[in-house]
């Protein structure tokens, strides 16, 4: 790192990480860095190393990573402070408009990490940022970060009220369980009730009828099995237009089509091997 961060002070404290703010020593730029609190955990450690590694791939609608030092005893890194805070306070009270633009810059940060087979782990409110300019920006990947994150091994992570039920009850982070958690979390932005385990996230049952088509998205997501819900890409789908039901017809579909040719390709080679 070229230059130093002076005038830490505590930022934020929960989970298994500490945020300080203090300046950058060149420009006076205000950083934040991020300490692991539990640095003698294999587990914690190798969780962070995966954050720093999603964050270091500068994907578009994830903050940057300005540096990192994953070998250090307490491992660290630095990245912009965005001043507009968490998206959480904003939630109940975004506009129609608004909560359309969000979910679909959202929806696409998400679908281009599942893409590159990674998962986020712990989407949530409170781990989307928003810039001076009103951008949203996704931090805290597997969310070691904030108080509600539980870390119960390598490979499982997740916030009571956003996490997939496969997840709560002790399965693997999954597209599938960050499909769920971007359902509970617009749940949160449109009704400014915090989503709990085992409520019926479906805003329509309960008597919205504003922002149908986010009413519609949050149904799909936040299905009790995982192979119910749609993909991100879908859920993208949904935002430009398309009907979750009309998606579901094409995806059964495609499922006996392939059920179809695995069939035949079964019988093609048995009746190889019946005529060698």
């Amino acid at each position: 790192m070229s230059y130093q961060v002076v005038n830490l002070r505590p930022l934020h404290s929960g989970g298994n990480g500490d945020l300080y703010i203090g300046q950058r020593s060149d420009s006076g730029e205000h950083v934040v860095v991020k300490y692991l609190r539990e640095y003698g955990s294999i587990h914690a450690r190798k969780a962070f190393m995966r954050e720093v590694r999603i964050l270091g791939r500068k994907l578009h609608g994830w903050i940057p990573l300005l540096f990192a030092n994953t070998g250090a005893e307490r491992p660290f890194y630095v990245m912009p402070y965005l001043n507009g805070g968490a998206l959480t306070k904003h939630a109940g009270r975004l506009t129609d408009s608004h909560l359309q633009t969000i979910a679909t810059e959202l929806a696409g940060t998400l679908a281009n990490l599942h893409a590159m087979n990674d998962v986020d782990g712990d989407f949530k409110p409170d781990n989307v940022l928003v810039t001076q300019d009103g951008r949203v920006q996704v931090a805290d990947p597997l969310g070691t970060g904030t108080v509600f994150t539980m870390l119960f091994s390598e490979n499982r992570g997740g916030t009571p009220g956003y996490w997939a039920p496969e997840i709560r009850g002790g399965g693997s982070i999954s597209r599938a369980g960050d499909v769920y958690s971007f359902g509970a979390t617009f749940y949160e932005l449109l009704t400014g009730r915090r989503p709990s385990d085992g409520q019926r996230l479906d805003p329509t049952s309960e008597g919205y009828r504003r922002a149908p088509k986010i009413c519609e998205i949050i149904a799909a997501c936040c299905q009790t099995q995982p192979q119910s819900r749609p993909t991100m890409q879908e859920v993208l789908r949904m935002l430009h237009g398309e009907k979750w039901s009309d998606i579901q017809i094409v995806r059964k579909q495609r499922q006996e089509f392939a059920a179809a040719a695995c069939a035949v390709g079964g019988l093609v080679l048995l009746g190889a091997a019946l005529s060698a």
